[in-house]
């Protein structure tokens, strides 16, 4: 006998992307979340889900809803089966032959996007990033632009794999590693094989990030420094969460300022030093106010141009 997901409950990406499209309460969030957290592969295969319903229209043609008639587990089956060949189609559809030029690849604040490269490697933009990939027959080049990257690198030594940004590179044959560029530094932490660190002008001396260590770039630098890496971080944004142990205020409405529209802001020097430990999901604007309010009392006031943390009012 034939088991419905409303019955068994979702238990792959492609289940998951149907049941998230159709009406969600708390508990489904939180199982969701839940398996997210399972497995970093999981995470993955949910965006590529993600990813295939912007660029597919005969896949968005196929989850449209169905009449109001007809029972809701019936439609969410008949979602599921489409949104699994549409994760079927996507591993095609990003799919990319060698070219001269670059594909140029940006994700807007909050989104994530998962690309498959020809050579079977993977690469997962972060919210507010931008790359340009150009796979060569002597080099596999990406050019980080802005923001945060993970690669995992199908092993070609005939072809090493190169990420530039502009204080430097790194170089790698089949390894996983994450590349984050900010104003000032770029970080490169590797979780898996080892990665080649070098200044951008070359004359600094390079290093070797091995698993579980972080090379960092600052501008100016003449050679990057070697440290410990938060691959837990790495593996949270990638599960579209962020988790805070007793860190300023301040630094933690910086990151996750990084997946909302607007920014936020504490509203005093005090507010902003206030200790704060937290597991919210990317983007959640509603959980944080709920946590701030909760915790400390404080508010969350819109403005014109973002958010600000505030004392409560009379307070």
């Amino acid at each position: 006998m034939m088991t419905s997901i409303h019955a068994r409950g979702p238990s792959t990406a492609a289940e998951w992307f149907a049941a998230r499209r159709g009406p969600t309460d708390a508990e489904l969030e939180r199982r969701f979340a839940r398996w997210l957290a399972e497995n970093p592969r999981n995470v993955d295969e949910y965006a590529l889900c993600n990813l295939t319903w912007e660029l597919s229209a005969d896949a968005a043609a196929a989850l449209a809803p169905e009449p109001a008639s007809q029972p809701r587990w019936i439609r969410r089956a008949a979602v599921a089966a489409a949104a699994l060949a549409a994760c079927t189609v996507a591993a095609v559809a990003l799919v990319w032959v060698n070219s001269p030029a670059p594909l140029r690849v940006t994700t807007l604040p909050g989104e994530q996007r998962i690309l498959a490269l020809e050579d079977g490697s993977q690469v997962t933009l972060n919210t507010r990033s931008a790359l340009e990939v150009r796979l060569g027959r002597r080099e596999r080049s990406i050019r980080m632009l802005d923001g945060e990257a993970f690669f995992i690198v199908a092993k070609d030594a005939s072809r090493p794999f190169v990420v530039e940004t502009p204080l430097g590179r790194a170089r790698a044959v089949g390894t996983r590693f994450n590349v984050f560029l900010a104003d000032q530094r770029v970080e490169v932490s590797t979780e898996e094989g080892r990665v080649l660190v070098q200044p951008g002008d070359r004359r600094g001396a390079a290093v070797m990030a091995t698993p579980g260590t972080r090379a960092t770039l600052e501008r100016g630098g003449a050679t990057p420094t070697l440290a410990a890496a938060d691959l837990s971080r790495i593996d949270n944004w990638r599960a579209h969460r962020l988790e805070f142990d007793r860190v300023p205020l301040a630094d933690a409405l910086a990151e996750i300022s990084r997946y909302t529209a607007l920014p936020i802001r504490a509203g005093s020097a005090a507010i902003g030093r206030t200790q704060v430990s937290a597991v919210l999901r990317t983007g959640d604007v509603d959980a944080l106010r709920a946590t701030l309010k909760g915790a400390f009392g404080f508010e969350l006031v819109q403005t014109q141009d973002g958010w600000i943390v505030a004392a409560p009012s009379g307070g």
